[in-house]
């Protein structure tokens, strides 16, 4: 490719496909939103709290999506490191060019290719690959988290569980083993990954890709362990965060309950296939199911969910397109 051809690709995308891209996303962002039908009742429990009440309980939540997110960016910079060293200030733009991208996708798995973006041109592909291993990290610490939670709540959610399921005994313990022995497995797969890149990079089928794999192969089992911590300190701001917005928002439900089933809640959006755009209504049902049983306060329990959603979602993703404005072919301009 040609110099000038090169600047030509850069001029178009810079000033054409990037603006295209944002207002696309912006205006998902924006109709998603409005087609929500607990958005009326969110707004109404939200005027329903006390200014100065509101605002200190959101100045923390606020502070703790920032520690949330910046987790996730030091641990990106971890990985990425012997790929392509990057600074904080590059990894968390990253991150959150991964949430605007990950709108369109299943389970955000778009967010890799989002935060791949910001890597050179050689190192993009590479980059997926190993976004998708702290994916795993996180994935891994969310259903050991979901399995103790589902082993504590047993006894007292079982028989609330039971009389609107209407499930038997062995359903539950299929469940839960179903559940054991997923967590089992991805803890060991997890920490294998090294070495079933290396048994892969030998096929012959794989030979044309093997250059994606000599990232993965080269993570020592520190990073592996160290990427397992980061992802379990951001899983502690997550519930965090849960227990300081239900406490805003009126939910009487005592704080043990309240980890407990955000960590059953987390469990089940991780294994329910959802597009990120229509969170809010399955992460709205599913909060209704689990903390309903403990409380009628139908209004908080929607508020609750829904300014999680907002704030550790739609305001990253918007931020994150902000950042794809400044791509030039997609390199990294902050």
């Amino acid at each position: 490719m040609t110099l000038v051809l090169q600047k030509k690709i850069n001029i178009v995308v810079q000033y054409l496909v990037a603006p295209i891209l944002f207002v696309w996303l912006c205006y998902s962002i924006y109709h998603q939103i409005n087609a929500q039908e607990q958005l009326p009742s969110f707004i109404a429990s939200l005027q329903q709290i006390p200014f100065v009440s509101a605002f200190s309980y959101l100045i923390v939540i606020i502070f703790l999506t920032a520690c949330n997110w910046g987790l996730e960016a030091y641990k990106w910079k971890a990985l990425t490191y012997h790929l392509e060293p990057l600074s904080f200030k590059a990894a968390f733009a990253a991150i959150l060019t991964g949430q605007a991208v990950s709108f369109s996708s299943i389970n955000r798995v778009g967010e890799s290719i989002g935060k791949s973006m910001l890597l050179s041109d050689g190192n993009r592909l590479k980059g997926v690959v190993l976004s998708f291993v702290a994916s795993a990290s996180q994935l891994l610490i969310t259903l050991l988290a979901g399995l103790i939670a589902f082993v504590c709540m047993y006894p007292t959610l079982y028989p609330k569980l039971q009389a609107q399921l209407h499930l038997s005994d062995t359903a539950f313990y299929v469940l839960g083993s179903a559940l054991l022995l997923m967590v089992f497995l991805l803890m060991i797969i997890y920490f294998a990954i090294p070495f079933f890149a290396n048994k892969l990079s030998k096929a012959s089928f794989f030979s044309r890709y093997i250059f994606l794999l000599t990232s993965v192969q080269a993570i020592p089992k520190r990073l592996l362990v160290k990427l397992i911590l980061i992802s379990g300190a951001r899983y502690l701001v997550f519930l965090l965060q849960y227990l300081l917005i239900f406490t805003l928002c009126s939910v009487d439900i005592s704080a043990s309950h309240i980890l407990s089933l955000t960590a059953l809640l987390f469990l089940i959006l991780a294994i329910i296939p959802t597009l990120t755009l229509a969170e809010l209504g399955i992460r709205g049902k599913v909060s209704l199911f689990l903390f309903g049983i403990y409380s009628t306060n139908t209004i908080g329990i929607l508020a609750a969910a829904g300014g999680i959603w907002l704030l550790n979602l739609i305001i990253p993703a918007c931020l994150g397109g902000l950042i794809l404005l400044r791509l030039q072919y997609f390199r990294k301009q902050v």
